[in-house]
């Protein structure tokens, strides 16, 4: 199995209680809608740390302005979002996406998202101090 919404959807499942089933109609396409924004933040930062781990003589400079305008983008409009209900209730993969994806600022110290975003910063160390999360922090780079 690859991709880590369809490993997670195979764990949820293991015991035949789901928690993280999407209910249907709109509350369930709000939930694919945030979820896909979380993830397209989290693969724009996944390419900028690739490129990053190059030598440096064969960064891209292009993909690497790319990908740090893109994460720019993405994590204002995630300061917009923060405070939809999906992200505020029980926790769900939209909410364990975007986790993942802030915390790549403990890998990549370009990724200064946190000074302008203050409710998103407020949220995410809210998130990260599950002990879940925090057992499972990424190294500092």
């Amino acid at each position: 199995m690859e991709e880590s919404a369809l490993v997670c959807d195979y764990l949820d499942r293991l015991d035949g209680r789901p928690a993280f089933e999407l209910p249907s109609g709109g509350a369930g396409l709000e939930a694919r809608r945030l979820e896909a924004l979380a993830r397209s933040l989290l693969d724009g930062l996944a390419v900028w740390g690739r490129e990053l781990s190059r030598p440096r003589d064969e960064r891209s400079p292009g993909v690497i302005a790319h990908e740090t305008e893109r994460a720019r983008r993405m994590v204002g409009l995630w300061e917009r979002e923060i405070g939809h209900p999906h992200m505020r209730g029980a926790l769900n993969m939209a909410q364990m996406t975007l986790g993942v994806a802030l915390g790549l600022e403990l890998r990549n110290p370009d990724f200064l998202w946190r000074p302008k975003h203050p409710k998103l910063a407020g949220w995410y160390d809210a998130l990260a101090a599950r002990p879940s999360f925090a057992a499972t922090a990424p190294p500092r780079a």
